[in-house]
């Protein structure tokens, strides 16, 4: 014999984003409880003015690629037992991602 359950499945409620600003309850505080801050708005400087911390808002990234795009095209279209194709396919990647991030591209080989 098959018995069937029947359950009902409660709506979760949707994700709000979470204030930037973590504030400890005073219990917790007391209990020696500290919000750690992740992403700093100004950089810190140690004694000599050199920056302590560098978070990824503050970093400018550069990518030099191997090749030019249209090579890079080429490799990737080879068969999947070169290596070659696949490190085309990976630096194809870096660039769609550089171009989302907003890095800044050298274009490499001249060809």
């Amino acid at each position: 014999m098959l018995k069937l359950l029947c359950m009902t499945i409660e709506r979760i409620p949707e994700v709000s984003q979470y204030p930037e600003e973590v504030e400890v309850p005073p219990q917790l505080f007391q209990q020696g409880i500290r919000a750690v801050e992740r992403e700093f708005k100004t950089p810190v400087m140690d004694d000599h003015g050199q920056p302590m911390v560098v978070s990824p808002a503050m970093q400018k990234i550069s990518i030099t690629l191997p090749a030019a795009q249209g090579q890079l095209l080429a490799w990737a279209k080879g068969p999947i037992s070169d290596s070659l194709t696949w490190f085309a396919a990976f630096w194809l990647r870096m660039i769609k991602k550089a171009v989302y991030f907003g890095w800044n591209l050298i274009s490499g080989g001249g060809n």
